[in-house]
């Protein structure tokens, strides 16, 4: 802070421009819309409104560095009025603030802003959703032990994991079309907290700037809640991408080495010759750790501000680092699905000493030996327990060894072949006999991702409806204006 300048300047006034001069397009939509509505009720003499929009459309042209800016004003608003009145004078530019407050201009702009960069994190979804879809598809038959509590369960497919985070960032989507609703609502004409008594027409400026509605409660114009939904959605997004970042870390160690990453996303030791750090899966980890603030501190801000007009009612600074950190780990993690690789020697040399197999010969004594699924569990646990006492692995296993578990634990032995004992414990097998819907099963995992697909292709037809439903107001707006400016 020099001399010349004040702590409200330097703590309010320049920060405030500062994030501004990125919505710089929407407070120049906003100022053209609503003149043109307060022309067409009459509130403002169509001479005016003809003198005005020509003037704030070559503002908006110029763009916001060719907009002289006096330090000694605080908004945008301000500053886009004062050009207006060295252009026009001070009568007709101040016009432009008829029916309207900095309070519901300010929060229309943030919306408006805040539903762009939305739709470019949903963007960002559809993206990575693409490259799972992707890696799924060429790793549709690799299997891979499940675990649960970090032990071995039962055989998996890789494709089937990769698709369950498709499905997960699909809801995670859909929080993001429940928030964008919330977010796409017009607050323009609360005017500060009671409404006007001149004419206007909310829905008409709220068609104009490309809102599905407006804010009803002239109370509610300057609160952001909306924040809230968004950074919740955007909360979702980042826990999903840590699971996806540590599993991966996990399965690249060397005590696992199931999967492995290009020399590009790895770092390298200042001391140990040896490593490959995955520094790009710890970067998304990293990243999600904040992730899990960022609701609660919005509503910790809000807290403390009851319903007046207070900054603390306004849209949470960190909303902004939210979205772009959510946007630049979705397009890590996508390059990081389409990088990976599986190494199938390691994985299958896994499975050939795994008892991950061992439900399924749970399954099939209940199925063809009459056994309850807590007897055949007895059983079988009770092989298993026997042969690692002996040190047997399951390609070791007879049809003698299952007899003498059965004979201890259900007082009669249960007999199986060889053939039917080794086909219930072979790894392909446990996969290729899963039929149930979302299962590993080949055909259900190729449903999995036509699905996935489909969803895709939803998601990228809502995101482009979207745009296009701005692209038509600003049609509609140049429309507007030009039937205001014909004599």
């Amino acid at each position: 802070m020099n001399s010349n300048s004040t702590p409200f300047q330097v703590y309010h006034s320049w920060p405030s421009q500062k994030s501004e001069c990125k919505q710089f397009d929407d407070f120049c939509w906003i100022d053209l819309a609503h003149v043109v509505m307060l022309v067409e009720q009459k509130t403002v003499d169509r001479a005016v409104g003809q003198k005005l929009l020509p003037a704030l459309q070559e503002i908006r042209a110029q763009g916001y560095n060719r907009l002289p800016i006096d330090p000694f004003k605080e908004s945008l608003l301000y500053q886009v009025e004062s050009a207006l009145g060295q252009k026009l004078g001070d009568h007709v530019a101040g016009a432009l603030h008829t029916a309207r407050s900095r309070i519901d201009q300010r929060a229309t702009v943030s919306r408006m802003y805040y539903r762009r960069m939305l739709l470019q994190v949903m963007d960002h979804i559809c993206q990575f959703q693409e490259r799972i879809v992707e890696a799924a598809q060429e790793h549709a038959s690799q299997i891979i032990p499940y675990h649960t509590h970090m032990q071995q369960a039962q055989p998996g497919n890789f494709a089937h994991y990769l698709l369950s985070f498709a499905a997960k960032l699909q809801e995670d989507f859909e929080r993001c079309q429940e928030a964008y609703a919330r977010v796409n609502r017009s607050p323009l004409g609360t005017v500060g907290r009671s409404g006007t008594g001149l004419r206007i027409d909310r829905e008409r400026t709220a068609r104009l700037l490309g809102f599905d509605g407006c804010v009803r409660h002239s109370l509610l114009g300057k609160d952001a809640d909306f924040a809230g939904d968004v950074l919740a959605a955007l909360s979702f997004v980042m826990c999903h991408l840590n699971d996806f970042a540590t599993d991966l870390h996990l399965w690249s160690s060397n005590e696992f080495g199931f999967v492995r990453l290009p020399d590009a996303f790895c770092g390298t030791s200042s001391v140990f010759p040896q490593k490959r750090n995955p520094v790009t899966l710890e970067a998304i980890k990293l990243a999600a750790g904040p992730s899990v603030a960022w609701l609660t501190s919005a509503l910790a801000t809000f807290r403390g501000a009851g319903t007046g007009d207070h900054r603390a009612r306004g849209v949470p600074a960190h909303l902004d680092h939210a979205l772009e950190t959510t946007a630049d780990m979705l397009a890590l993690a996508g390059l990081v699905a389409a990088a990976v690789r599986v190494d199938e020697e390691r994985v299958a040399e896994v499975l050939a000493a795994s008892w991950s197999t061992t439900s399924n010969l749970a399954d099939f004594l209940m199925q063809h030996r009459g056994l309850s699924i807590r007897q055949a569990h007895g059983v079988v646990a009770r092989l298993v327990r026997a042969c690692r006492e002996e040190g047997l692995e399951r390609v070791q296993v007879t049809p003698a060894m299952l007899e003498e578990a059965s004979l201890v634990s259900l007082g009669e032995p249960v007999q199986v072949s060889e053939e039917e004992l080794h086909e219930a414990l072979d790894p392909e097998s446990f996969v290729k006999t899963r039929t149930s819907a979302g299962s590993v099963g080949p055909a259900e995992v190729e449903g999995l991702t036509e699905l996935a697909q489909d969803m895709l292709s939803d998601n990228r037809r809502w995101v482009m409806e979207c745009r296009s439903k701005h692209l038509r107001a600003e049609t509609m707006l140049t429309e507007a204006i030009s039937a205001v400016l014909k004599d």
